[in-house]
């Protein structure tokens, strides 16, 4: 089972130690904000990053990015820039409009499938 959760950036900058990773501290509706590293420096300006609403897997194991330990992942998606086969672009998933940032909620297998991404977030 994925994890995924509405969450807050409430604070991004690039990583100390890697040109390609912001580090970010996100409320996913836990008394503390998880820190999570991502590769997105060269697709997403650093000011748009900052207090936005984003997707993240949080039923991650931590990793250490460079010194830094990684606590979710923020969902992204990509496709080829169309004329250029060797570049992509690469956008962050939005969760659904209207969405709140709340604790976990707990379902168990047999509902699973009877909740939409949609309704898991509102």
């Amino acid at each position: 089972m994925i994890d995924l959760r509405v969450g807050i950036i409430r604070k991004a900058e690039k990583h100390p130690d890697a040109d390609s990773l912001y580090v970010s501290h996100i409320d996913v509706g836990e008394e503390k904000e998880r820190i999570v590293c991502s590769g997105l420096v060269k697709y997403i300006p650093l000011e748009e990053m900052q207090n936005r609403a984003v997707v993240c897997v949080c039923n991650l194991k931590e990793v250490k990015m460079r010194g830094i330990m990684s606590q979710a992942m923020v969902l992204a998606a990509s496709e080829p820039v169309e004329g250029d086969a060797e570049k992509e672009k690469v956008e962050l998933v939005i969760p659904p409009e209207g969405a709140k940032v709340c604790p976990p909620y707990r379902y168990n297998s047999w509902n699973i499938a009877n909740i939409s991404l949609a309704q898991r977030f509102m």
